[in-house]
Order: structure tokens, then C-alpha cells, then sequence
């Protein structure tokens, strides 16, 4: 019989930890005596899921309400196009359609006795793996992640999926171990394969790497459709598809985050990008520059975040989750404008006093990035504040 052992990656099932139970109560006092309605008690992300209509990774509509991002774009064509260029839309993909795997059909690692080979064949990704005289060979079915800055690959032992101890990273053109895995030399080859993941540790990976992975509240990744698509933040839709091609006009509107208060829309995000209240129940207290990976968390940090949100720096505000990320930072001058003057040094009401260093390129000093050695790239923290020359990240 197989056995499990709890998952050792970066997400864990959520168990609540001393630090994180002080950080919620500081939160929840300082909103005492306000109406909760308004989003100022910080709530986590199985919260909003569980008390929202529609909330991302939300899985309780059946298949048949889902139409499918091809149904979205008879209508919104330029839109679709535009996000089937986003990251978000090539966060997975089943492993004989990976275009790393197609790229490199033939990839090796070794460490002590351990030799892999990760090939691609007629449509067949494989995992093989020797030590000494022992060899195992497996089908690779996932691969998570655009490549941007690495990907990993899931397997499946019957009904548990493992994930994959090497990912590739492009900053080094081959494959390394993957982030949150150890470093110490397995003990069998079962182990040298990777780690086995939870249920509800898979169900969250897919709900956040993919769309429709849980319908009616049943996990079923097979069904799935790879990457973020249309209905992966606006709910099922097909309802609404049906409507407008009966020419009923807008009825059955799909949910829009745009409605959401400045709160809600992060925390909307951050049920995959981690919410501070999320890293705050189910993350170990030494998170570490890995909590740079969080953007929803890291926001919220900021001083200028503020006890209810601002409209100004949400993640909606600065990144339209329709088009291709920009990694441009003076591109961002214009919304950092909008918070704070271009002349003047003394606040007001609505607007925060003006650097006194520069007015462009605000980003690349208020927003510093990191080298996260781990995943061998580096990163924007979006933790926004004031930076003295080679301050460390901090927590």
C-alpha cells in the first residue's frame, strides 16, 4: 500500500499557527466596532468561498453552467485573444501539449546515485529514474506553470498525484529541483519521483492552475480545461452564452470583479495570489523572501494599502488581467501619479506628497526585486514603501 506523508511544498493544508491567530486578532480589533459588511474584518480566502456566490476556485456549479473561453470570445474576440497571451491563461497545460517538452524532448538530471531523463515521445511525456540497479518509469500528465520563470509536472500514482521533485528553469535551460522540495538525497525512488500531494492540496494546485476542476463539488482534474480562462474569474457562464444567442440582451450578466470594493478585489486576486489573512492562517512563521511570490500579501502590507483598501492600488488598477503582464516599470509611472503629487511635499486628503528623489521609473525603487535563489530568477516585491539603498527583503 502506498503511504502518504504530509506534503513539504509551499502549500500546505491550512492549519492555524500561534503567529498567525495574534496577526488576525491584531487585524480583527483594529476593525472593532465597524460594520463588517464592508469588508474591513480580514477574511481568508475559504471564507469568500464559502460565502460568495462566485469567488475563484469556488466548485460548486455543475459542468453543464460552464460554456468555455471559445463560447466568451463569439462576443468578446478581442479580449479573448489579448488573455490567451496572459500568463494566467498558460498556467497549465497537459504535458504532451507543453511547449517546454516540445522544445526539449530530452532532458537530464543527476544527483548521488539518482538519474533522470524526463522525455517526450509520440505525444507521451515519461519519467524515468535509475539508481543502480534499479530503474522506474512513470507518464507525466501536468505541467504547471507558463515557464516564465520555471515549470513543474505532476504525475499520478492511483488516485494521488505527486509532484514532481525537478521542474525545469529557463534560467538555466534544464531542469533543478523543485522550489519547497528538499535538498537531501531521496531515500527510495519513489521519493526521488516527488511528493505525494493531499486531496485538498491538488484540488487547490488545479483550481488555481486550470478552470473547472471542481464542479459540483467533486475534484476531477481529468475534465478540467488547462490555464485560467474566462470563466475562471467570472464564473460559469454558460447561462449568459445562452441568452445572448437567443438575442436576450444581457441577461444572466456574468460576475464582474469590477464591482468589488478596493478590499474584496485584492483578496479576490489573492485566492491564488495568498491574501495576508491567508499567509496569516496556513503559512510558517519564517516564511521568508518566499512570501515575495504572495503579490495580493505583499500588497496589502503597504502603508498606503490603508485599514479599507484604495481603489488606486489594487491589482486590477495597475495589471488588466485581459492582457500580457508589463514588465516595463516606467510603464507604471502613471498610476504610482496617481496617488502622489509630482511637486510638494506635504500630503493631503487624497494625495500622498512627491518623492523627493524622482518622478519616473517609481517602481524599480518602491517595489525593489529580489533574487529568489530557489527558483534561480528574481522578483518584484510588491510590498510598496520606502527602500534605503540594499535593504534585505523584509517580511
Amino acid at each position: 500500500m502506498l503511504m502518504l506523508t504530509p506534503h513539504r511544498g509551499l502549500f500546505r493544508p491550512a492549519r492555524l499557527r500561534l503567529a498567525g491567530l495574534v496577526y488576525l486578532i491584531a487585524l480583527l480589533n483594529s476593525a472593532r466596532g465597524q460594520d463588517t459588511s464592508t469588508s474591513m474584518v480580514p477574511r481568508t480566502t475559504s471564507e469568500h468561498v464559502a460565502g460568495s456566490a462566485w469567488w475563484p476556485t469556488k466548485g460548486t456549479a455543475p459542468r453543464s453552467a460552464y460554456a468555455g473561453s471559445a463560447a466568451c470570445a463569439a462576443c468578446h474576440r478581442e479580449i479573448a485573444q489579448l488573455q490567451a497571451q496572459t500568463p494566467m491563461f498558460k498556467a497549465a497545460s497537459r504535458a504532451e501539449d507543453a511547449a517546454v517538452l516540445r522544445e526539449h524532448p530530452n532532458l537530464d538530471f543527476s544527483e548521488g546515485d539518482f538519474r533522470y531523463a524526463l522525455t517526450r515521445q509520440n505525444d507521451r511525456v515519461t519519467l524515468g529514474i535509475e539508481n543502480k540497479a534499479h530503474v522506474l518509469s512513470a507518464p507525466v500528465l501536468w505541467a504547471m506553470g507558463n515557464n516564465q520563470i520555471g515549470q513543474t509536472y505532476l504525475l499520478k500514482k492511483d488516485d494521488t498525484y505527486y509532484e514532481s521533485r525537478l521542474s525545469y528553469f529557463p534560467a538555466l535551460s534544464t531542469l533543478d529541483i523543485t522550489p519547497g522540495h528538499s535538498h537531501k538525497l531521496p531515500a527510495t525512488l519513489l521519493q526521488a519521483v516527488g511528493d505525494p500531494q493531499q486531496p485538498e492540496t491538488a484540488q487547490r494546485c488545479f483550481g488555481c492552475h486550470t478552470t473547472a476542476s471542481t464542479v459540483s463539488g467533486s475534484f476531477n482534474a481529468d475534465n478540467s480545461t488547462p490555464g485560467i480562462g474566462c470563466e475562471a474569474c467570472h464564473g460559469p457562464s454558460a447561462a449568459h452564452v445562452l441568452a445572448a444567442r437567443q438575442g436576450k440582451g444581457h441577461a444572466a450578466i456574468p460576475f464582474n470583479p469590477a464591482t468589488l470594493s478596493p478590499r474584496d478585489s485584492v483578496d479576490f486576486c489573492g485566492a491564488c495570489h495568498r491574501t495576508s489573512a491567508d499567509v496569516a492562517v496556513d503559512m510558517p512563521e519564517n516564511l521568508g523572501i518566499i512570501g515575495i511570490r504572495f503579490s495580493a500579501y505583499r500588497l496589502q502590507r503597504s502603508r498606503c494599502w490603508g485599514a479599507s483598501g484604495d481603489a488606486r492600488i489594487t491589482c486590477m488598477a495597475c495589471h488588466d488581467p485581459h492582457k500580457p503582464l508589463v514588465t516595463d516599470t516606467a510603464s507604471y509611472d502613471s498610476k504610482c501619479l496617481q496617488c502622489h503629487a509630482t511637486t510638494g511635499h506635504r500630503a493631503t486628503a487624497k494625495q500622498a506628497p512627491a518623492c523627493t528623489v524622482a518622478a519616473r521609473d517609481c517602481a524599480s525603487c518602491h517595489m525593489p526585486r529580489y533574487e529568489l535563489k530557489i527558483a534561480h530568477t528574481t522578483m518584484t516585491d510588491h510590498f510598496i514603501r520606502v527602500v534605503q539603498p540594499g535593504e534585505e527583503y523584509r517580511r
